[in-house]
């Protein structure tokens, strides 16, 4: 009888050691993030965005240890960028001036802390491959978290009177936010791209085989 078709074990290992290598950036922004972000709580106490932020990355970081579902990590960091802007917004209408203002002095003393955070931030959601989470999704919730953080520093602006709310806010969150996501999403296409072309790769060495 002919030789029936061998399986072809090495696309699966190709798939598997790509997925880790695309989840150790993910894990060290995440680790970044945490840090950060309890810093910021600790500074702004009043802030429910830092502790929401420092709680949720938490989490994360423990369920990419855990080597969660990468779907899962990525709705979940998407949660995370839409939920803590979303509740700054509704901070800095809420608050007195005068405590807003604080929040700017605060925040200038920490402003590569900030930066850092932000930079981490983009770099650990846009790792995430898209097949864990669709590009177009990916680029909604980036969107959305970089014009609400726009938002905050125009109201802090007219709220406060401080003429470098709203330039602290473009330099040091969105900028360097939106900068590094592109880079690591571009990345991870591409790591993707190489999954495949060697996958296909392996295939067709099993095939010649037979």
């Amino acid at each position: 009888p002919p030789p029936s078709m061998p399986p072809s074990p090495p696309a699966v290992r190709i798939s598997l050691r790509l997925d880790v290598v695309q989840s150790k950036p993910v894990q060290l922004s995440l680790a970044l993030l945490v840090m950060f972000a309890a810093r910021l709580a600790e500074l702004d106490t009043t802030n429910p965005a830092a502790f929401i932020a420092a709680a949720g990355f938490g989490l994360l970081a423990l369920a990419n240890l855990a080597q969660a579902s990468p779907r899962c990590l990525a709705r979940g960091m998407a949660l995370v960028l839409v939920c803590a802007p979303t509740l700054r917004l509704v901070s800095v209408l809420v608050r007195s001036p005068e405590a807003l203002a604080r929040d700017l002095d605060t925040f200038a003393g920490v402003g590569r802390c900030i930066t850092t955070m932000a930079a981490a931030t983009g770099a650990a959601f846009g790792a995430l491959p898209p097949s864990a989470l669709p590009p177009t999704r990916k680029l909604l919730a980036v969107g959305y978290c970089a014009c609400v953080q726009m938002c905050v520093g125009f109201i802090l602006r007219v709220r406060t009177g401080h003429e470098s709310a709203l330039p602290f806010y473009l330099l040091h969150i969105v900028l360097p936010f939106l900068a590094s996501f592109l880079a690591a999403h571009a990345a991870s296409r591409s790591s993707v791209g190489q999954n495949v072309a060697r996958r296909g790769y392996s295939m067709r060495l099993a095939c010649d085989e037979c």
